[in-house]
């Protein structure tokens, strides 16, 4: 049977939309049983992603056209096996409404090679922000992503 993560940020339009996808063209590569979606713990619902996460992913050949934001309160956490927040304030929420503290986790960034004084953890939300600001969060999300399916 297929096990559901299920990713979590602030509105649903940059960086959960942009791990579910990358998530999912991981676990198909790898033949993995895991599927993920996405919610937004403040978001609007049945909005589209953000133009330039759309754009952030295409250059990876991944497509968030179809994408619609979900406000975390109207969906049915039954069906997850993992929660993953963006950031601590993220899975904070989640153990919050009832979560079990094993079954969340945050996504963190993977270490930055090019930048051994660069100690950020946290996946920067770049909404507001220019396609190179989306980018940067895309493969920090990337790495992240890597890092997380290597423990599943």
């Amino acid at each position: 049977m297929m096990k559901k993560v299920l990713f979590v940020c602030t509105g649903n339009t940059c960086r959960s939309p942009m791990a579910e996808v990358i998530f999912n063209s991981f676990a198909e590569e790898k033949g993995l049983d895991w599927r993920a979606e996405s919610a937004g713990v403040a978001a609007v619902g049945d909005r589209p992603a953000s133009p330039n996460a759309i754009r952030a992913v295409e250059e990876l050949g991944l497509d968030l056209n179809r994408h619609r934001t979900r406000f975390l309160p109207t969906v049915d956490l039954n069906e997850y096996a993992l929660f993953v927040g963006l950031n601590e304030e993220h899975a904070d929420i989640l153990r919050s409404i009832g979560i079990p503290a094993k079954l969340v986790r945050v996504l963190h960034r993977a270490p930055n090679a090019a930048d051994p004084y660069d100690l950020r953890p946290d996946i920067v939300d770049p909404y507001g922000g220019d396609l190179d600001a989306y980018r940067k969060c895309r493969d920090d999300i990337v790495g992240a992503v890597k890092l997380l399916i290597a423990t599943l």
